[in-house]
């Protein structure tokens, strides 16, 4: 946090934007930028696609965006893609409108494709000149992903010591995501760090919010070879750890944080596997406003709000239950439950991620309008 007084000012936004009494409101929108991605991973938690086959954001979708991200008093975003920096002009255009409107950048996601010893520093010079050290809520975090990509260690390596020599931890956070195939759990960040410290000595741990997982079978990869992760952990037992993803925290992690996919799916988490379920409709088809009313009438997400995570769970599902289902992950978990739930209790989550996407011409059409109906 910047401010002792975030969550007072981020009520006061949520006030004048008329939803004082909502339940379920994101912190943050984690957004696809772009599907692009400079490198083939195969097990992307994200489903990105080649240089060739992915889409960017137009002008007029971030546009969009921006302003309906304002509407609802929305106080950050984070950038993901894809890789976000092989959609430069996109990246930079969007935070240099964004800055001043009270919706901060505060995450940043890449790969590391920008670390050669050429475009580093320019691009942070570029990334400050749009805005990215102007926050006055969060402390930017820049997220480094590692784990089945080609892009060199050295990029990310560089990236890291120009951050820790060039800020302090008051101007920008920096966090690596290190992912490792379940078969061999061998983690690239060991191979970092010593790649960093025979370059430029004492790896900053000190600086650095790392967390170590492991690939899961992603839904959205038709093709991905099948994940052999050893070893079953019981239902029970994810849900027993499951901290609440829908109540409002700040600290190594800015939460709730919603999702939003490329074609316009908005999700309730954006978890590395999110469930298809928590997707609550389409903001390039209808206003956030809606999708956000539609996530506060789920039964699913205000039982897991109000009981602090998804242990209130066994209050519809019984333990006995829960103790002899298992599965990989905390998401995985979560769609099993959501099954579960709706058995039960006959309440469906209200589907909306099947609405269909719709062309960048209409919402052009639409912008002025909306623009001049916002409120707060």
């Amino acid at each position: 946090m910047k401010t002792p007084q975030v969550f007072d000012r981020i009520r006061a936004r949520w006030d004048r934007a008329g939803l004082a009494e909502a339940s379920y409101r994101p912190l943050r929108i984690e957004f696809e930028l772009t599907t692009k991605c400079n490198d083939a991973c195969p097990s992307c938690g994200m489903g990105a696609l080649s240089l060739q086959a992915g889409r960017s954001l137009t002008d007029q979708q971030l546009d969009y965006l921006l302003a309906e991200f304002s509407d609802v008093g929305l106080p950050s975003v984070a950038i993901t893609g894809g890789e976000p920096f092989v959609a430069m002009r996109a990246l930079l255009r969007f935070m240099t409108l964004a800055r001043g409107t009270g919706v901060e950048v505060n995450k940043l996601t890449t790969n590391g494709i920008w670390g050669s010893k050429q475009r580093c520093g320019p691009t942070f010079d570029q990334l400050i000149n749009a805005g990215l050290l102007d926050n006055t809520l969060f402390v930017p975090l820049l997220m480094l992903s590692i784990g089945e990509q080609t892009t060199p260690l050295e990029h990310v390596a560089r990236i890291i010591h120009h951050t820790v020599t060039e800020f302090t931890d008051h101007d920008l956070n920096l966090a690596i995501s290190s992912l490792a195939d379940p078969s061999d759990r061998e983690h690239k960040i060991y191979d970092l760090m010593r790649l960093y410290e025979a370059a430029y000595g004492d790896f900053p741990h000190d600086r650095i919010h790392s967390t170590m997982r492991v690939y899961l079978e992603n839904d959205r990869l038709e093709d991905q070879a099948e994940i052999n992760r050893p070893g079953r952990t019981s239902v029970a037992k994810w849900m027993d750890r499951c901290y609440d993803c829908f109540a409002p925290t700040v600290g190594s992690y800015v939460l709730p944080t919603a999702l939003l996919k490329a074609d316009g799916t908005l999700y309730a988490c954006a978890a590395f596997n999110v469930p298809e379920k928590l997707g609550f409709g389409n903001l390039f088809r209808e206003p956030l406003r809606d999708i956000l009313a539609r996530a506060n009438r789920s039964a699913y997400v205000s039982a897991v709000r109000a009981g602090g995570g998804l242990k209130a769970l066994h209050e519809v599902i019984p333990r006995a239950e829960t103790e002899h289902m298992t599965c990989g992950s905390f998401c995985g978990s979560c769609s099993l439950l959501i099954d579960k739930f709706e058995q039960r209790t006959g309440q469906t989550l209200p589907a909306g991620s099947a609405l269909p996407f719709v062309d960048t011409s209409s919402l052009w059409s639409r912008l002025p309008a909306a623009q001049g109906s916002r409120r707060g």
